[in-house]
């Protein structure tokens, strides 16, 4: 009996490694010999597919810009939050007061806005400087703290990360491949394919030939959700930041 693998909990590129390693295995086993190598080959092709599909992400030009940009609009926010907190200690009222103002914006918005996806953290940073732009309170609070420059810093940077993401987008959208979506959800089925015949034969089988190939397989799957496991526990106790948080589509497809 097959395990069963945590598949949509898997990112982009562990969703490859997976099926990259359970060809190696099956490949190394003949599947000629295990009576699936049409089942084989198939989802060999769709995870090769997939594989170019991720590779140009990965060195894209944008995608550096993104990650420089994103270390800079977060360096920005670190440091105005941290010159209001030094502020809510000033001797004089007025600042304190002011600084007070500011810190309770940041409270609303919470500690984790650095750690949120990109497009989460574009849109909060946003919000946080209509309100401080919008409300003559926050505008005043901005400059009796001499905080100006920076807001028009971090504004800056986050419209020009926006700018370069949409650009990424429409770079990836002229992509003639499947999408990575569509290609998970393609795999997914294959695999079940492939595994239901290796289930199939292996309980016709009376030599005990696919026992070994069973038993790696297991272990391969048993490897990765421990990988989900653990990273599932660190989730529950921080916000973590991805890029990308899919929702896959094989879910629904079930």
């Amino acid at each position: 009996m097959f395990s069963f693998i945590n598949y949509p909990s898997l990112r982009l590129n562990e969703f490859i490694q997976f099926y990259q390693d359970f060809l190696k295995i099956l490949g190394t086993n003949d599947p000629e010999i295990l009576k699936v190598k049409s089942q084989y080959d198939d989802l060999h092709a769709l995870v090769a597919t997939l594989a170019s599909y991720y590779k140009p992400e990965l060195g894209s030009e944008i995608t550096a810009e993104l990650q420089e940009l994103d270390a800079k609009r977060d360096s920005a926010l670190h440091g105005i939050e941290l010159q209001v907190k030094s502020y809510t200690y000033h001797y004089n009222d007025s600042i304190r007061l002011a600084a007070n103002l500011l810190s309770k914006v940041f409270d609303h918005y919470g500690s984790g806005i650095t750690r949120l996806n990109y497009q989460a953290e574009t849109s909060t940073i946003n919000s946080m400087i209509e309100k401080w732009e919008s409300d003559q309170k926050y505008v005043d609070a901005i400059t009796a703290l001499n905080l100006s420059d920076w807001k028009t810093e971090l504004k800056n940077i986050n419209t020009n990360f926006n700018q370069r993401y949409l650009a990424r987008i429409e770079e990836n959208a002229d992509n003639p491949e499947a999408t990575a979506i569509e290609l998970r959800v393609g795999i997914t089925a294959s695999y079940r394919n492939l595994i239901n015949y290796l289930q199939a034969y292996a309980t016709l089988s009376t030599g005990g030939e696919y026992d070994k190939v069973i038993k790696l397989i297991n272990e391969l799957v048993d490897e990765y959700n421990k990988l989900i496991k653990s990273r599932s526990s660190s989730e529950e106790k921080t916000i973590p930041k991805t890029e990308d948080q899919e929702t896959p589509a094989e879910e629904a497809a079930e």
